[in-house]
């Protein structure tokens, strides 16, 4: 009697496992979709209140255009060859 018991519940446990675990994951997508859209639109208040959204983002220089510009060797010293 006990070992036919122990089996059958040994399969329901499992498989209340198993769709617990399917289950878990279906919802999970849709949970984080929408967290997602709210954090979206909380960080878009926040900025609107706080009036980051009005601050202008200055335009960094790339390496290259700093190394392109000429060097004013106007002040340099004067070169003297070695014989």
């Amino acid at each position: 009697m006990n070992r036919p018991l122990l089996s059958v519940c040994s399969v329901v446990l499992f498989g209340a496992c198993s769709f617990a675990a399917v289950a878990a994951d279906s919802t999970s997508t849709q949970t984080s979709n929408s967290a997602e859209t709210v954090r979206a639109h909380v960080e878009k208040q926040r900025e609107q209140l706080s009036g980051v959204d009005k601050v202008a983002v200055p335009t960094t220089q790339s390496s290259s255009t700093v190394l392109d510009a000429p060097v004013d060797t106007g002040d340099a010293p004067a070169l003297v060859q070695k014989p």
